[in-house]
């Protein structure tokens, strides 16, 4: 099937712009609990997307946005002189009728395709004692590392850290370059998330009835790391599994420096 069938050429720009604005490192970390959903994306495999509103951070997909209602209006009379084939007064007195109901509704759209988004997140760093402890269940857990020469890791962006110093207009982004949304939107996050090196691949929107699981090549699966304080059943399935898979991943123990308070690795 292809994924692209009915899209429209605006649309296929914009993907292709979206696209080339990737730039994974050769491979990307994904922390993962102690739980049988981390056993099954390794047995099956596949990755989960994760939605906007599970992320632990409130201010996802939360850039400030503005609607310059004057640009609306202009952007509609010119709109509906030469797509709608009205007459120029027609077009004026149609756009000065656009108002708060309309506003409102784009700010619904907004919202309606923020909450239906998705994110694959990883990141640069398999070696964080902090992200060990946020995401690998406290050491408990693993990071899978997958090879971005890969789909989809092959279309994952660096994120960029930086507060909002203003609200992004809207009508401007769009004509200038609607690709630049991302850059705003979904690849940005604030500069209290530095330490993550976060690397994403935003999804969406995402049908309600979606699995939100999506399959990816067992190749892709280029290592996994056991946490330091691994317990030894989930860390005996997780090797099973890992030696089990065709291509044979690097299985890598981490363990813990206590005179540098450093992470160690040993392979299996």
């Amino acid at each position: 099937m292809n994924p692209f069938a009915g899209m429209s050429l605006p649309d296929l720009q914009i993907l292709a712009r979206n696209f080339g604005k990737a730039n994974p490192p050769p491979i990307l970390h994904r922390y993962r609990r102690a739980s049988e959903w981390t056993i099954k994306e390794l047995a099956e495999p596949e990755i989960h997307i994760t939605g906007v509103d599970d992320m632990n951070d409130p201010f996802e997909y939360r850039a400030p946005l503005t609607v310059d209602l004057e640009k609306l209006r202009t952007g509609f009379k010119s709109y509906a002189q030469t797509q709608l084939r009205m007459d120029a007064s027609t077009a004026k007195q149609e756009a000065q009728a656009i108002g708060e109901i309309e506003l409102n509704y784009i700010r619904e759209k907004i919202e309606a395709l923020r909450t239906a988004s998705g994110l694959i997140c990883a990141t640069l760093d398999p070696r964080s004692n902090r992200m060990w402890a946020y995401y690998g269940d406290s050491h408990r857990g693993i990071c899978v590392g997958y090879a971005t020469e890969f789909s989809p890791f092959c279309f994952a962006r660096e994120v960029a850290y930086a507060d909002p110093t203003g609200p992004v207009d809207l009508l401007d982004t769009l004509n200038r370059d609607p690709s630049q949304l991302s850059d705003h939107v979904s690849c940005r996050k604030g500069a209290d998330w530095a330490f993550e090196q976060e690397y994403r691949l935003p999804v969406g929107p995402i049908p309600e009835n979606h699995t939100r699981l999506l399959p990816i090549p067992p190749e892709a699966i280029a290592e996994i790391r056991l946490g330091a304080k691994i317990c030894p059943d989930f860390k005996e399935k997780i090797v099973n599994l890992g030696r089990g898979l065709a291509h044979k991943p690097r299985i890598i123990q981490m363990g813990c420096d206590h005179q540098t308070f450093s992470l160690t690795e040993t392979i299996l």
